[in-house]
């Protein structure tokens, strides 16, 4: 029975110090999420497409530039530009507290380009950032885009993708969730993806990706953030705010 005794003994100790070390680990991971400034990130990604790309802003309704969430809680503002050889480039801070805040991109090419599009989104949820950065269009488009990035995405732990976009995808894109402590690693990540894809995007063969690029709209204005931002800001302005990301 002694022995019973101090077996149990031992086995609640470890229990206390994992529940403790659990704690702890929550703890961290909360304030780490308070100091994520987002903002920045925001700007920071800017900053990268204004010096690569000649950006012209692009006539956008003033709802969809800035628009508050109930009693003025949460706000998106977006920002939505041309610039050869791009016919789209919308840049979203989205702040949503205390469910979420992030930074949503995309960047559509010209239709007689040969090239796929780009997404990629950084979202800071209570306790995990959630973070994708891939391409989307025809295999022959995707199969080699971010291949070089693929042992950096893969050592953050990315997998694979979301289902319904698996199809248009490249297959090797980043989609990781991350403790709030690595969101810098995660940001880094996502503008490297950026950078590369804008490095291909100088060489973009010509052709038509008019079909490819109905197939992203489809798939993302159907899945995407238009359904999670219905309830919260209304549903006609979330169609309107789908559409401008994605078509």
């Amino acid at each position: 029975m002694a022995t019973l005794g101090m077996d149990l003994g031992r086995v609640g100790k470890k229990l206390l110090e994992e529940l403790r070390h659990r704690v702890r680990a929550l703890e961290e991971d909360l304030k780490a999420r308070r100091e994520v400034e987002v903002e920045g990130m925001v700007a920071g990604v800017r900053a990268r497409l204004e010096q690569r790309l000649a950006l012209q802003p692009l006539p956008v309704a003033p709802d969809l530039l800035d628009r508050r969430g109930p009693l003025g809680l949460g706000r998106v503002r977006t920002q939505a530009f041309s610039a050869p050889p791009l016919r789209k480039v919308v840049l979203s801070h989205v702040a949503l507290p205390p469910v979420v805040e992030g930074l949503a991109l995309t960047l559509l090419p010209e239709l007689m380009l040969d090239v796929p599009c780009f997404a990629a989104d950084l979202m800071a949820l209570p306790t995990r950032v959630s973070v994708h950065a891939d391409v989307y269009g025809a295999d022959w488009q995707t199969r080699r885009s971010l291949q070089g990035l693929r042992t950096t995405f893969v050592r953050l732990g990315s997998g694979p993708g979301p289902l319904w976009a698996a199809r248009l995808s490249s297959g090797h894109g980043l989609h990781v969730r991350l403790r709030p402590r690595q969101v810098d690693e995660g940001f880094a990540a996502l503008t490297q993806a950026l950078a590369a894809y804008l490095d291909e995007l100088q060489d973009g063969p010509p052709g038509r990706s008019t079909t490819y690029q109905q197939a992203f709209f489809q798939a993302f204005h159907t899945h995407g953030p238009r359904r999670r931002l219905a309830p919260l800001l209304g549903q006609d302005w979330a169609e309107r705010y789908s559409r401008l990301l994605f078509e």
